[in-house]
């Protein structure tokens, strides 16, 4: 079968796929909406060297779309589980239009009693709005899917830090007048007042391309946050900036890349090596990440045969600090911690006298193994979601490293840490402060990763580590 007939079984089938949840409106011979009373799907097809399908959910709560996924269309039973999981998101989507209002206390018990109110309010006032609750210990994950936080008053003195992280959401501290009486109209109001409010914001995500790398390259990060799996791409030829992508799964395999590559190789064959980072243990190409059941993996091999290019396999922790000392060369002997918000454990990477440090069989860093040993406050699990515990956590976890390594600098990436100051007080307990490292927090959970996996494959591409003396002045120039 040709790739133009299958293209066009696939688009039949697609025609095919009635429900009474949308209504099918073909645009044209390349764009097929399906539309709910609140999102969109939007399958469009682009006939280049080979046929690329994209498939698109827009709502009218989200400025950016909540699904996103384009491929190549090479094998029909894929290409047909991807659109299935299409409309099973855009369904979800669809009948999903309320202001989901999260509140929260110390225990979670007074808001409950109150969330419950203000649902019954809603449904007799025909408001489009859903309110839960949970105590705070569960706030800062239970708020991921949310538009709106409530604090209860007991637990106001936390609204700066709840800011910090939770910088898209509405976050609003309940006056302790209107709690006190469950004054449910009040309260709707303040919401009201809050939304309107609300300045649209977007993740600033700076692209990687350097004047200074003299071929084109791609990027491709797998990013595990809050439980699910973020595979953003990047694509750059010198200045320029060429390809740029994301799509998010609640699980991943091997064809999930192959998709992004797919398609990137065809929009873009100048493309010479592509640098792929990932969480999970890596050794010499192979990727180990069992939450996936992913086991010993030959990934670089897999695919230098399959598109004959070349390919590197780094992990998120080690490109971070690469990442992080090519832009700071003043930093000194540098230990980068990477914890995304949802994991309980992160990974460190080293850059030592200049030189990343990978360890016997890329094993270093890979503080996981003995986090069994340490000794906490309380369970690491609870920790791992609170600030405060997030402090007590990262602390014991980067001890054994600084007292071993004595870096002069650690970098710390970590949703859950709004002040470096208050890693340094708790680290202050078991180490003398002229031993201390300079502190600091990488802003961004994209750029050191990117830029990182970039001199990583430039190295090797050319043999050698172009780390930037003027990286800093040429980023901001590109602000």
């Amino acid at each position: 079968m040709t790739d133009k007939e299958m293209y066009e079984m696939y688009r039949r089938w697609i025609l095919e796929q009635t429900d009474p949840a949308y209504e099918i409106n073909e645009k044209s011979e390349d764009e097929i909406d399906f539309v709910t009373e609140n999102a969109v799907g939007h399958v469009q097809f682009y006939h280049l060297e080979y046929e690329i399908c994209a498939l698109t959910i827009e709502t009218e709560k989200s400025d950016e779309p909540v699904f996103f996924l384009h491929f190549e269309i090479k094998d029909i039973d894929h290409a047909k589980d991807l659109f299935t999981q299409m409309i099973a998101s855009l369904k979800k989507a669809g009948a999903d239009n309320k202001v989901k209002v999260l509140l929260s206390c110390t225990s979670g018990f007074t808001t409950s009693f109150f969330a419950d109110k203000l649902n019954g309010a809603a449904e007799t006032l025909g408001l489009e709005y859903e309110f839960s609750a949970v105590p705070y210990t569960e706030l800062f994950e239970a708020a991921q899917d949310k538009d709106v936080i409530l604090l209860a008053p007991q637990i106001g003195y936390l609204l700066k830090k709840a800011k910090e992280v939770l910088k898209d959401k509405v976050i609003i501290q309940i006056p302790a007048s209107v709690f006190a009486s469950y004054n449910v109209t009040q309260t709707v109001d303040l919401i009201k007042e809050e939304l309107e409010k609300k300045e649209k914001t977007e993740e600033v995500i700076e692209d990687i391309h350097d004047p200074e790398w003299d071929s084109a390259i791609a990027i491709v990060a797998i990013i595990r946050r809050n439980r699910k799996f973020e595979i953003h791409w990047r694509g750059a030829d010198k200045e320029t900036a060429m390809e740029r992508g994301f799509t998010v799964k609640d699980e991943i395999n091997l064809r999930d890349l192959e998709d992004v590559l797919d398609v990137l190789f065809i929009r873009h064959p100048e493309i010479k090596g592509v640098a792929i980072v990932a969480p999970g243990v890596v050794y010499e190409g192979r990727l180990t990440l069992p939450t996936v059941k992913i086991f010993d993996v030959d990934v670089v091999g897999e695919f230098t045969k399959k598109y004959g290019r070349t390919f590197i396999l780094c992990n998120d922790a080690n490109a971070a600090a690469v990442g992080y000392y090519a832009n700071h060369r003043d930093c000194g002997n540098l230990l980068a911690y990477y914890h995304p918000l949802g994991n309980v454990v992160g990974g460190a990477g080293l850059v030592i006298n200049g030189s990343p440090v990978f360890g016997k069989k890329d094993f270093a860093g890979e503080c996981a193994n003995y986090l069994k040993t340490l000794n906490f406050s309380e369970d690491r699990y609870d920790l791992a979601r609170t600030p405060e515990g997030i402090v007590e956590l990262i602390t014991k976890l980067v001890l054994p490293m600084i007292c071993t390594i004595g870096p002069d600098t650690l970098a710390v990436y970590c949703d859950l840490l709004t002040d470096p100051e208050e890693l340094r007080e708790s680290l202050k307990k078991y180490i003398p402060e002229r031993h201390l490292p300079e502190i600091t927090k990488m802003d961004s959970r994209f750029w050191e990763l990117f830029y990182g996996a970039g001199v990583l494959l430039y190295n090797v591409l050319h043999g050698s580590y172009k780390y930037r003396e003027d990286l800093n002045e040429f980023r901001n120039q590109k602000k």
